[in-house]
């Protein structure tokens, strides 16, 4: 039974990766820029390359990718003592972090996922999610109690005129 449960959790694991591979390589290989997006249509090209430089679109896609990862994941890894690094440990962007240990130049530290900002509000994903949260929820709760009671109805009546036009 525990090796069957922890085969599932793998394979959920992997699942939860290439969604999350997918979604990463459908936002970066997409014809548009992010910069730009952001910047405006009368922006100047140095703008657009500063902002390039601060949201890490000036490395190459490989480097994103891990720098994506190492966002979204529990456990993150990040330089310890070089602010001009892009992997620099930044208090600002992960609030509620804690540091597990130090090897190295290199700190693993236990935090929340950083879901990044939103290009078109400057918010916080993170805020904008936790705002939506509770109407979705109950949105998903009736849609769920509304589908089971038609449901059961149906098929109480499916059941009981059998071979007959409600069947």
């Amino acid at each position: 039974m525990i090796r069957y449960i922890i085969k599932r959790l793998l394979y959920g694991i992997l699942v939860l990766w290439g969604v999350i591979t997918i979604v990463f390589f459908l936002f970066n290989i997409l014809p548009g820029d992010a910069a730009q997006m952001l910047m405006g249509q009368r922006s100047d090209v140095s703008s657009v390359e500063a902002i390039k430089k601060e949201l890490g679109l000036d490395k190459p896609l490989a480097t994103q990718y891990l720098n994506f990862l190492n966002d979204i994941s529990v456990i993150s890894f990040h330089d310890a003592d070089d602010p001009d690094n892009f992997w620099y440990f930044n208090r600002d962007k992960y609030t509620s972090a804690a540091k597990l240990f130090t090897i190295g130049h290199t700190v693993v530290v236990a935090k929340k996922p950083y879901l990044r900002q939103s290009y078109q509000s400057k918010r916080d994903v993170t805020s904008i999610i936790a705002e939506a949260f509770p109407k979705t929820l109950v949105l998903a709760t009736a849609s769920i109690v509304l589908a089971m009671i038609l449901g059961v109805l149906f098929g109480i009546m499916a059941a009981t005129y059998k071979d007959s036009t409600f069947h």
